[in-house]
Formats: structure tokens, sequence, C-alpha cells
């Protein structure tokens, strides 16, 4: 059922002053618009599909064009990724306002921030299913394994609210679509291949892959494999490579089968492999780190009508981990099995009654199994067995009254579960862990043009404390210390309030024929309560010999204010692309009114680019820039006092050559450089920068 508006006349005369408003934050459009009369017949070169705006799903669980969606989201294609050479999911979020990134070039120890919260405050979703392999204690990534060869697209959805996704995404939630052969396929193409490599000076990384892919009648078929190998890293904060020996590899395997039965059936089965594994240290103190993570997943897509439009998907992962420091301490080892089962069903029906209503409702649950070894293959005490399931039923309404106005309440019942398994349970005093949440939210659209919409929302957030953060329990001795952490099985859910206002804009023939201007803002305050921190309990006590003992323990330790806004805006004119981005975050914590340190408080990005189509050749420049302040580095450890950290801005440059051998293949020839300058720099949440890098890669699609 359509729910498209007409123009109306009537409204020409406010859409005409918002466009002059516009106009005097556009940069460079007055040049642009003079260089369009002269590339107007290869404008028309440009393909729909890269004007086209990206399709999300993450804002409602329904499809909505990327300017439709009433919430703060931005999206990274996999043709940003092949045009920038991006190297890992987290590298690829750098450009997006008030998300930081950690170790971007590194697959193991990459993790996000959303709006200044932890990497486990977020939700993690593969092709619609959670992702729950959480931990704390750094054995195991609180991230998402996924070669970025193999993704189509990765939304990002800033902003708590767990009504949709389920228990966690207080800062926000993370989806990542993976590549069928439809995506990789040239128009009237049924069969194809593509291979690619390439290298990164940052970290000396080569990287090779292959895909195969084809249709047949009702059947689409993709296996892919990607290699990376690295090296030492080079650090901006002195501008060398790092002393300290560094190898890595990576390797991803993905296979995925669609079979259509009809337009509106279909089914879809896939698997994925993911082993990334580093070394580093020289020989008398070598760490070895290695993951190894197996994915199978299925989906049922089915539909019939407006009442029936159901998806289904199903998950089993397993995780294997190690960590092998036996070169300098017998006991520095450990390994970490993680399973997990996964499912969610949800269905949309449409239906008019006192306007249309698009109603999504369904549930999900989730099931979660770790098991721990230490160096004598023994179950690993520090982290007992345990299990934990996380189940929930949603309902949304996403009620149209009229042309302009849209109401979206949102309902979800959540209930989790938390019980050790092991001995240890009895040692410490470990308990189980079970409580519900019923997590409502509301959202109001106003849309005055079919070009320009506006939201108000309210979320709740709801995160139940993963295993580790209930049962870890360690005793570590190191340099005159002696550190104990003590389990505390009754840390309390963390809670979050989002309040968003935001607008969407998507302009054509805005200041020249055939040019496009689109923007996303918003503003917000998300206000977090029970926050669950590790740190020390205030016991000390000295040994006999000497040695301080100090205690840890993971506990709630208050709130935390979170206000500030994003903009984003991409402008299209002839030949010419820009993109620009803004965010302003202001974190403190409530009790104090202590501004939280190691957030960044302000970022920037602007990237402009132009393609010339007679040579198949597009050029472009970007920047990043950062503003300075309080950094996670404290000036001496346990002082509470931290390290201010100077602004910085980046430049880099890159090229594309994409010719075609005429019924052959189709080439591309890429080659950029980051930080021109040699910024030396470091990122307020204690991350490096990288000194002046160089990377190049080619591939050939037949």
């Amino acid at each position: 059922m359509s729910t498209q508006k007409s123009s109306s006349p009537k409204r020409f005369p406010k859409r005409k002053t918002l466009v002059l408003a516009l106009s005097a934050v556009i940069p460079l459009v007055g040049f642009s618009a003079q260089i369009q009369a002269q590339e107007s017949s290869e404008v028309e070169k440009q393909s729909d599909k890269y004007r086209a705006e990206p399709v999300v799903v993450v804002a409602t669980r329904t499809a909505k064009t990327l300017n439709e969606a009433p919430s703060s989201v931005e999206v990274v294609t996999s043709e940003t990724m092949d045009r920038e050479g991006i190297s890992t999911i987290a590298e690829s979020l750098l450009d997006i306002p008030n998300v930081d990134v950690v170790s971007p070039e590194s697959p193991v120890y990459s993790s996000i921030s959303i709006r200044g919260s932890d990497r486990d405050q977020i939700t993690y979703l593969i092709d619609g299913v959670r992702q729950d392999n959480y931990t704390m204690s750094g054995n195991r990534p609180a991230f998402i394994f996924v070669d970025p060869e193999m993704v189509k697209q990765v939304e990002v959805r800033r902003g708590g609210g767990s009504s949709l996704y389920g228990n966690g995404g207080i800062g926000g939630t993370l989806s990542v679509t993976t590549k069928t052969a439809q995506d990789l396929l040239k128009p009237g193409q049924s069969y194809g291949a593509k291979l690619k490599t390439g290298y990164n000076s940052a970290s000396r990384e080569w990287n090779r892959s292959a895909f195969v892919y084809g249709q047949h009648g009702i059947y689409d078929a993709v296996i892919g494999y990607s290699r990376r190998d690295g090296s030492k890293i080079s650090l901006s904060n002195t501008g060398r490579r790092s002393a300290t020996e560094r190898d890595s590899q990576y390797d991803a395997v993905m296979a995925k089968l669609t079979v259509s039965p009809s337009q509106d059936n279909r089914f879809t089965f896939g698997y994925s492999y993911d082993k990334p594994q580093q070394w580093s240290g020289p020989a008398n103190d070598r760490m070895f780190y290695e993951l190894k993570q197996h994915r199978v997943t299925g989906s049922w897509d089915y539909r019939n009508g407006d009442w029936i439009d159901l998806k289904v998907n199903l998950q089993y992962s397993k995780m294997d981990n190690s960590y092998d420091n036996r070169t300098y301490n017998p006991e520095a080892y450990f390994s970490d099995e993680f399973e997990s089962y996964s499912g969610n069903v949800q269905n949309t029906s449409i239906f008019e009654l006192g306007g249309t209503h698009v109603l999504t409702y369904g549930f999900d649950v989730s099931q979660t199994k770790q098991h721990s070894k230490n160096a004598s293959g023994l179950s690993d005490e520090s982290r007992p067995d345990s299990e934990g399931l996380d189940a929930g039923v949603f309902i949304q309404d996403e009620y149209s009254l009229n042309d302009y106005l849209t109401i979206t309440p949102v309902v979800r019942f959540s209930y989790y579960d938390r019980t050790p398994k092991s001995g240890q349970k009895d040692k410490y005093g470990l308990e189980g862990q079970t409580d519900s949440k019923v997590t409502p939210g509301v959202t109001f659209t106003v849309t005055p043009t079919d070009e320009l919409s506006v939201y108000f929302s309210a979320q709740t957030g709801y995160r139940p404390p993963f295993l580790d953060e209930l049962y870890t329990a360690m005793d570590y001795a190191d340099y005159g210390m002696y550190s104990v952490v003590l389990p505390n099985s009754n840390v309390k859910p963390e809670e979050s309030l989002n309040l968003e206002l935001g607008v969407n804009g998507d302009f054509k023939n805005v200041f020249a024929q055939e040019d496009k201007l689109s923007f996303r803002a918003s503003v917000f305050r998300d206000k977090i309560k029970n926050l669950i921190v590790a740190g020390l309990t205030g016991d000390m006590e000295v040994t006999p010999g000497g040695d301080m003992i100090l205690y840890y323990s993971i506990d709630n330790v208050g709130s935390a204010l979170k206000k500030g806004f994003e903009l984003s805006a991409d402008y299209l004119i002839g030949n010419f692309d820009f993109h620009a981005s803004y965010g302003y975050l202001h974190a403190e914590d409530e009790d104090t009114g202590e501004k939280i340190a190691g957030i960044t408080p302000q970022q920037a990005a602007f990237r402009a680019g132009y393609t010339y189509h007679p040579w198949d050749l597009n050029a472009w420049y970007r920047l990043r820039a950062y503003k300075g302040g309080k950094s996670s580095e404290e000036t001496v450890y346990g002082s509470g006092e931290y390290k201010d950290y100077a602004g910085f801005a980046t430049h880099s440059i890159g090229a594309s050559w994409t010719p075609e051998i005429p019924g052959f293949a189709d080439i591309a020839i890429n080659f950029a450089v980051d930080n021109i300058g040699n910024k030396k720099y470091r990122y307020l949440n204690g991350g490096y920068g990288y000194s002046r890098t160089y990377r190049t890669w080619i591939s050939a699609t037949f």
C-alpha cells in the first residue's frame, strides 16, 4: 500500500525559504554551479545507484531511505569502502560525527564508541541478528568480525533504545549487511568473479581477496575469501615505526546461498569463518593472540499482501580465543570458548484504521555459553563457566494520521538470566541473576513537504550485566603489587533515556539543474544511570613480603549525562560530490558535574571529490579535525588526574581509475595518501593515530 504524498503548491514558498537559508551554509556551490553547464552531458553518465539514498532498516526495523529514517542514522556503503581502501569495519566509521574508534586498523583490538559509550554499550547486528560476544576483561573483543570485503552496507544508529533490538544498545546500534551475488553482478550478467589485492603502509599490510558468484533461476550464490598480512605500525606520536615487533594475519571466508521460489518468498543460508591472529613483542616476551569464529545463519522472508511481511532469522556462533604469553610468564595463557544461539521473528502488517498503520511485532531470543581454560588445560578460575539468556517481545506501530504527521509508539518486554556453572560459584559465593524490564519509546514525525521531515523521539534503554561483569574473579601479582578482582553478583542493569530532535532533508535542483542536497541534523540528550564500571573497592593491604594488595570489583557507579548535536550533509552537482559532518558532545558525571575524560568534545570531517568520466578517473580530498581536551590517560596511575591532548587535523588525498576492458573485465586502480602533513597526534580515548601512510590497491571484476 502506497503512502506517497503529492507536492502541495501552498507549501512551495516554505520550501523556497528553506532553500535560501541553506544556501548560506553550503561551501563551493557557486564554483560548482559555474562548471555545471560545461559538464551537463557527463552528468547523465553518473549511475542512479550513486545518486540514490541508501535504504536503512536499523531505525524502525522497516525499510526506509536514509533521509526518511526518524533517527540519527549514518550509512557506510561498500562503494565507499572500496574507494577508500578500508581495512576494518571500525575504520569505515571514522567520518561519522560523535563516533570514536580505538585501533581502527586492527581486527583484533579495534572498538568503537557512540556518543561517548563504552564498546559494550552498543548493540551489534549482522544480517539482522544480534551478536552477543561481550566481555570486559580483554579476553574476547567486544566487537564484530566481518571483513569489509564481505560487507554491502554498515548502518550506525546513534542514541539509546532497547525497544526494538533487545537488551543493550545504551549508546547505539551498529548493523552490518553482507553481500549477495546480486550486489556483485553487473547488469545482464549471470556469473562473475572479482579479484583484489592491495597494500597499506600504516601496518605494512598486504590484502588479497577473491569472490565467485552467480545467479541461476531461483538461486543466488556467492563465495568469498580474504587474507590480510601486516606487521609494524607507524605511530603518529613519534612519526616512526613502533619498536615493538609485530605481525598479524586475518583470514576470512564467506559463503551465502539465497533461494527465491517466488518474488515474495526467499530463503537464505550462510556460513562465515574469521581467524584474526597477532604476534607482538621480542622473542623472550612474545605475545600471541588468536581468535577463530564460525557463524552459521539462516533466514526466511515471506510476503503476502499487506498483512504478512514475515522475517525469520536464526544463527549459531562459536568462538575459540587464545592468548599466549608463556615466554614471559608460564601462567600467562588462557583459552576461551564462547557459543551463542540466536533467533528473531518479526511480521509487519499494513492496514487502514483512522489513518495508515504499519504494525511491526515479534520476538527474539539469544542464549550464550562460555568456558575458559588455563595453561594447564583446567577450567580458568578467573572466568568461571557461565550461561546467559536474553529474550523479549516487542510491538511498534508507525501510525500515519495523514500526509503530514506520523506517531510511532513502541514497547518491549525484555527478560534476562545469568547463571554461573562451575565450582567457582561456591568458592566466591557466585549467584545467578534474573530480571525483566518494559522499555517503551515514542517518535513523532512531521513531514511538511516530500523533501523534508522533522522528528522528536523519546526512547528508553536497558543493558543487563554480561557474564564477565558478574563472575570475573582474579588474583594477579606483578611489580610489587598484588591485584585481586572480586566478583559481584549484585550488579544492576544500566538504564537510559534518550531524547532527540532531528530534521532530514533531501532536495534536488537546489542551486542548479540536476544537483542534489541531502542533510541530517539532530540534537540529543542521553541520560544513563546505574553505570557499570570496573574500579578499586578502596580496600588495601600489604603482604608480609611488602607487596601492596589492591582490590578491584565491578559495580554500579553513578550516572552520566550526554548532550550535543550531529550534522551531516551531502551535495552532488555535475561531477563534483561533497560531504561534510560535524559532531558536538558534552558528557559529564551527573553526580559530580565533572566532565568525563577521554571523550572527543567536537569533531568534523569534510570530503570533496571530482569524477572525470572520459578517463574514468575520480580524485578526492578529505579533512578530519578533532578538538583537544581531557584524555583517558592519567598523569599518574590511580591519581584521577588526566593528561590534556591537543586538537589536530589530518589531510588525505586519493584517486581511482576504473577503466573497462570490453568483453573481459572492469578494472579499478586506487591510490591514497593519509595524514599528508605527517601530523603527530593522539585521540582523547587513548588511541594512537598514524604517521603519513600510503595505500594502493587494484581489483578486477570479470
